[in-house]
């Protein structure tokens, strides 16, 4: 008897620990009867008044045509012309721990077809552009308290894991996932689809790494004027390169004065630490391209790079080249970059 008492009382000891360290998703497949403006069962829908709410696929509408990852659904989400965008959240069982981390995955796929109405035109459209995701962490239905994670760009037609480090910095009841625009430019529309969301599972915090395992150590010189910083942005922005094939920004591996490693386009991330000193100044950044698709993967992989600088967004304004650039006054010529810099005043 006694035996059997013990076995009880660490079985529901065990099943406690499990329970606090790991949190399961009601509906974590996103599986319900396809529909459009339908939020999958468990789900609530956030986004803004007199908008739709995101789609249950597959279910041929809209021209989307993915199959499910796992199950026989999944759920997709836009962002539009207007400036409006889709979200959904659900209530946790348990909370998610202040300063505890977490690992949390879902897949993710990009649609080229999603066909509908645009709302600024009121003309058909496809909703094809990639968009980024974003993990909120909140207190009500579709509270955006803390961001704890966000992607890059989902370019990819097929399945692919998208895995996030969650490290809360409250305690949070509800859990909201977004699809949100990926670059810093005139809204646009695109979308994102997500399938075959994983538990939040409890792990050891990582520390960052201190050690530059010999790698070159990157710093930006204490500038002191105006006149000092446009000539550093020109000088590092004449640096900048792309791949052969004109597609991707160069990628380069260093580390800072911290000893903290990173793998970015290193000049654009100089001019970022630099610029973050003149909190009353601000970047313009023009960009240009052989095509629309690669003129917005362009402009991704430039607020992509600034971001990994730690600049504030408030202090840099990417934007598709124009004819009336020609009128402007740039730090170098319209001809020697595919890209243009200004500095300005906020």
């Amino acid at each position: 008897m006694l035996r059997s008492s013990l076995f009880l009382i660490f079985s529901a000891a065990a099943a406690a620990s499990i329970a606090q360290s790991v949190i399961f998703l009601e509906n974590p497949s996103f599986e319900d009867k396809p529909a459009p403006a339908h939020p999958p069962q468990g789900w609530y829908y956030c986004g803004q008044v007199g908008e739709s709410p995101p789609d249950v696929h597959p279910g041929g509408f809209f021209g989307v045509e993915q199959m499910a990852k796992d199950g026989a659904t999944y759920v997709g989400m836009v962002v539009r012309d207007n400036g409006t965008h889709e979200g959904i959240g659900q209530q946790l069982s348990t909370p998610l721990q202040a300063g505890q981390c977490y690992t949390f995955s879902l897949f993710a796929a990009r649609s080229e077809n999603y066909q509908s109405i645009s709302r600024l035109t009121d003309m058909p459209a496809n909703y094809e552009q990639p968009v980024a995701i974003y993990i909120w962490g909140g207190f009500s239905n579709c509270g955006r308290r803390e961001l704890l994670a966000k992607t890059s760009s989902i370019i990819s037609t097929d399945w692919k894991p998208c895995t996030f480090l969650l490290q809360p910095a409250e305690t949070y009841t509800h859990l909201l996932i977004e699809a949100y625009y990926s670059i810093k430019s005139t809204p646009y529309n695109g979308n994102v689809l997500i399938d075959q969301a994983s538990p939040l599972t409890v792990v050891e915090c990582e520390k960052p790494s201190r050690e530059p395992e010999g790698l070159e150590i990157v710093t930006a010189p204490q500038l002191q004027t105006e006149e000092e910083l446009r000539a550093y942005i020109r000088e590092q922005g004449l640096k900048v390169r792309f791949s052969a094939d004109g597609i991707m920004l160069e990628q380069h591996l260093f580390a800072d004065q911290q000893g903290i490693r990173h793998q970015t386009n290193r000049p654009l991330w100089c001019i970022g630490q630099a610029l973050s000193r003149f909190p009353e100044l601000r970047l313009l950044v023009a960009v240009g391209g052989t095509s629309d698709y690669l003129q917005e993967s362009h402009l991704r992989q430039f607020d992509y790079a600034l971001r990994n600088a730690e600049l504030d967004e408030e202090q840099y304004i990417l934007r598709s080249r124009r004819r009336s650039d020609r009128k402007r006054e740039w730090l170098w010529d319209l001809g020697e970059r595919q890209f243009l810099m200004k500095l300005e005043q906020r």
